[in-house]
């Protein structure tokens, strides 16, 4: 079992991390980059929040840092894009102005401990996070607002912590990861792997509009659960949940043991399944709640025209899956995990060009309580972000009271499941996780 990070404990990691900041440089662009806008699409102006991640590694040496450094302004001649900033065009819609080069802001910064007494670095406590990624004091205020930061954090065990921030209007997970594989490339010396595409015109919306809907994403639920007043009395808790291999195997035996779904399920269905359902057993809610769950899909290869390999920006499908909570319980797993599999399957190019439509005509709201988002960051190549000083392990402050991360777990060929629930219920999901060795 892995059931991690007491409120003690994260109060005692809050005191043991203490750092000294350098104040910020600016990294630009080691040569000449286009000066034009970038256009951005209506499913990257949904996500303009900036998303805080952090690598860590057990060893370095005296240059890593000017080695970090140097990369960062070499491959932003390739990303180019993120060296700029946001502005608003004559359609009040959000563009890159690639011309106002800003640059990165990069900070050093030195530790006075040793990594392993942050313990697990994929639930760090936000205050925390914060002294490990770099906030600009400008990162709210739009046209003048880093899309990247960077930061890197010496400990006394002689390991570092590269921390970054990018704009989530910039990057979806993929394309950040191809980002951050192409910095750790040009570290090593090594030519770049994939070429970055700035070509978003490729998503542009239709004119006239083509609106295929309705979106069960869109629909706005009540909460008759008051759900929200159990988040504004009760601390938020953190845990990371291991589901080795033998407990994947138990979950996809039960999305599968009936007729109700084919014979097959990916480890990502029945997992996502028995999150959805546990989590709003946890959470005490009336059984005629309703309840979402949105999970982010890749749709590169998706279209009909697969878009050009290294597509540099977002280009990911939220599906949904809506009911409430009295029929997501009182059906069997199997039931739920074809509900997912259902989502998944209808990220068509129709879905997705309808989607796009849509987007571009109304404003996204924000997820309302009672939703559940799920991040799969499963299939990402962590490991391949090695700067020289071997494969990191990895962070993110991508985890909030509506969402849930699904990372590998790979010296257990298992899923670690980071989320955060008011203490009560993350007692209920803990004692409802602990019953699957029952299975």
């Amino acid at each position: 079992m892995s059931f991690q990070n007491s409120p003690m404990e994260a109060s005692a990691k809050k005191n043991v991390l203490k750092i000294e900041r350098s104040n910020p440089i600016v990294i630009l662009p080691e040569h000449e980059t286009p000066e034009s806008s970038l256009f951005l699409t209506s499913i990257d102006q949904v996500a303009v929040v900036h998303v805080p991640s952090i690598y860590c590694f057990d060893r370095s040496d005296a240059n890593a840092v000017d080695v970090i450094k140097q990369a960062l302004a070499k491959v932003l001649v390739h990303y180019y894009p993120l060296a700029g900033r946001l502005a608003i065009n004559s359609r009040g819609k959000l563009v890159v102005d690639c011309q106002n080069k800003l640059g990165v802001p990069f900070v050093e910064a030195i530790a006075d401990c040793d990594i392993k007494n942050l313990g697990d670095v994929r639930i760090l406590d936000g205050d925390v996070l914060g002294k490990l990624v770099y906030k600009e004091p400008t990162q709210d205020k739009l046209e003048v607002a880093p899309l990247l930061t960077a930061q890197v954090t010496k400990f006394k065990c002689g390991g570092f912590i590269l921390g970054v921030s990018i704009n989530h209007c910039i990057t979806d997970g993929i394309s950040a990861m191809d980002f951050m594989n192409a910095w750790a490339e040009i570290a090593r010396g090594k030519p770049l792997s994939r070429v970055p595409c700035h070509d978003r015109t490729i998503l542009s919306a239709r004119f006239p509009p083509q609106i295929t809907g309705p979106y069960d994403d869109f629909v706005q639920i009540s909460d008759v659960s008051n759900t929200k007043a159990l988040y504004e009395e009760q601390q938020i808790v953190y845990k990371s949940f291991l589901f080795d291999a033998e407990k994947l195997a138990a979950l996809k035996r039960m999305a599968t043991k009936d007729d109700q779904v084919t014979s097959r399920c990916s480890s990502f269905v029945a997992l996502a399944a028995f999150v959805w359902r546990a989590r709003s057993v946890a959470l005490n809610m009336k059984l005629h709640q309703q309840t979402k769950l949105l999970f982010p899909v890749n749709f590169r290869s998706r279209l009909r025209t697969p878009l050009p390999d290294g597509y540099f920006g977002n280009a990911i499908a939220m599906p949904c899956c809506l009911c409430t909570k009295g029929e997501l319980i009182e059906e069997p797993i199997s039931a739920s995990a074809e509900r997912i599999k259902k989502a998944i399957e209808s990220v068509t190019e129709d879905y997705i060009r309808s989607k796009i439509d849509f987007l571009d005509m109304h404003r996204f709201e924000g997820f309302p309580t009672g939703t559940l988002v799920i991040n799969s960051w499963t299939s990402l190549e962590h490991g391949s972000t090695d700067f020289g000083w071997g494969e990191p392990r990895f962070g993110t402050g991508d985890v909030s009271s509506l969402t849930c991360l699904f990372m590998t777990e790979g010296r257990e060929k298992g899923i670690a499941v980071v989320l955060g629930l008011p203490f009560s219920a993350m007692d209920t999901f803990n004692k409802l996780f602990c019953d699957l060795n029952g299975a």
